[in-house]
């Protein structure tokens, strides 16, 4: 069979990393497959917290990838590192700097600061569909702006575009406009993406909750879920051995805040609950707008805790197999749905999950009986449950009980297989 074309618009991709840059490059990897050939327009170097060379790998040779300039705030540090000699290592610059940095230029771009790169990717489209005909156009946000390039380009060529949302962008509840007239902007093009996107795809329930509560009326909002890539996953579960280890893939953030954790475990160890030669962390990931540093020297846990920094993704995922427990923490916004659940699903180990008991995330927990789940205010049940797994863990009795059949639902292949029957029929193959 012939394969078609689809251009996809996508600001992160490999060689950056973190947990935004997955969905992409496994849909990249995996929809050749199902007939499909896919263009990757993207931006070129950023400054960046994280790269992942590793993930360039899993781009198959049927892909190709297309890089613009871009006027953008992290593409303009990227480059004026390059002028004025900067090593060029990923972007340490701190939160504080980075949050005045965005409103700053939240001025400016009522969209989103990467709308710099909308007239650069939109001339690039354009010239690429006269050489290559594509036959469909697939944006992914963030950065939302994205999705203005996706409409803008449907619209010049005639294509069929479908809008991919990781996060719902309106309503957001720690997003700050300067002035109403911004909102309005933002308001205003988000409906008409809605309204003009042959489809428009939720990456989770949270995302597709949040985006049909305002737009239900107008349309039906596709799931089209994040997961895991079996491919990562190579060989044998690994024996945590003697200590009882803690495990944490990703960035802690204010979104993602271990105080709760550290907090309790830190009350253990003061209080004879647990002696603290028997408990270990690990992170792997980085830490963005706390001082986690601080927060380990606060509990005195800092000799218990090894901090990995950002690692290749599967090198991370080794780190995890030799975990006991898994530990998952979101704020209180219910659109906040880390991808990494489904990773921590396929690796078969307990979760321990502190955050919002009503929240989408929470719920997939408890149906699939892959863990606890406890409010971050709920010290006590959060110090029990601690209690209780390393009394498993003692016993050799630690043990996941979720359904491992339903958990292959969410493998990368399958939900590129979901996406490419989209494509399909947006595209108007039989």
């Amino acid at each position: 069979m012939n394969k078609k074309k689809v251009l996809i618009i996508a600001y992160y991709f490999p060689p950056l990393g973190m947990g935004g840059v997955q969905r992409i490059t496994k849909f990249v990897k995996y929809l050749p497959s199902f007939g499909w050939e896919p263009y990757v327009l993207t931006v070129k170097d950023i400054a960046y917290p994280a790269k992942d060379n590793s993930l360039l790998e899993e781009v198959p040779a049927e892909a190709k990838v297309i890089r613009t300039g871009s006027f953008d705030p992290l593409r303009i540090s990227f480059i004026l590192k390059c002028i004025f000699g900067k090593k060029h290592s990923p972007d340490q610059t701190p939160w504080n700097k980075t949050v005045a940095s965005s409103k700053f230029t939240s001025w400016f771009f009522p969209l989103d600061n990467k709308a710099g790169w909308i007239p650069f990717a939109l001339r690039k489209g354009l010239g690429l569909h006269k050489k290559e005909k594509f036959d469909l156009i697939f944006s992914s946000s963030p950065p939302p702006s994205l999705h203005v390039t996706g409409y803008l380009l449907s619209l010049f060529t005639g294509l069929p575009w479908i809008a991919d949302f990781r996060d719902p962008w309106i309503g957001y509840k720690l997003e700050k406009f300067p002035t109403p007239l911004h909102l309005f902007i933002k308001n205003g093009t988000q409906k008409m993406i809605m309204k003009k996107a042959k489809h428009i795809i939720a990456a989770n329930p949270s995302v597709q909750e949040e985006l049909e509560r305002h737009y239900l009326k107008m349309r039906e909002i596709c799931l089209v879920e994040q997961g895991y890539d079996e491919d990562d996953f190579g060989g044998d579960q690994t024996d945590p051995g003697e200590i009882f280890t803690i495990g944490y893939l990703g960035t802690f953030s204010p979104d993602c805040d271990p105080t709760p954790f550290f907090s309790a475990w830190g009350e253990m160890i003061a209080q004879g609950m647990i002696p603290s030669e028997r408990v270990r962390f690990i992170h792997a990931g980085i830490s963005a707008g706390i001082d986690l540093d601080r927060m380990l020297e606060k509990y005195k846990l800092k000799d218990l805790v090894q901090q990995k920094g950002y690692l290749p993704h599967r090198k991370s995922l080794d780190l995890m197999k030799k975990t006991s427990l898994l530990l998952l923490v979101t704020a209180d916004h219910p659109s906040i749905f880390p991808a990494k659940v489904f990773e921590y699903l396929r690796l078969k180990k307990p979760i321990l999950g502190i955050m919002p008991e009503e929240s989408q995330i929470a719920k997939l927990i408890i149906r699939m009986k892959a863990g606890k789940v406890f409010s971050p205010e709920d010290n006590d049940g959060i110090k029990k449950s601690l209690f209780s797994y390393l009394e498993d863990f003692n016993r050799r009795e630690l043990a996941l009980y979720s359904d491992q059949d339903e958990v292959k639902c969410f493998e990368r292949r399958s939900i590129t297989a979901k996406l490419s029957l989209l494509f399909d029929e947006v595209a108007g193959r039989s």
